[in-house]
């Protein structure tokens, strides 16, 4: 339960990557695909620090590693 945030904050690297190969290939419908994405990087950024506070487990590594990925992301 502890480890919400963490796998949140991943999630969105791999989103960011899934990104950046999907606007390579250009596939089928590859614009809704990253809109979604996209979608769910923001909402997985909101909840993983609300989860984070309400579990009690916000630490200073984990708002670096959050920055971190929102600046990837972002």
């Amino acid at each position: 339960m502890k480890k919400i945030p963490l796998l949140l904050i991943l999630s969105r690297v791999l989103f960011g990557i899934i990104i950046i190969a999907l606007s390579l290939i250009q596939c089928l419908y590859f614009r809704n695909i990253i809109i979604i994405l996209m979608i769910l990087g923001l909402l997985s950024d909101i909840f993983d620090g609300i989860i984070a506070r309400r579990l009690n487990v916000s630490s200073p590594m984990l708002r670096r590693l959050d920055s971190g990925v929102d600046q990837f992301f972002g």
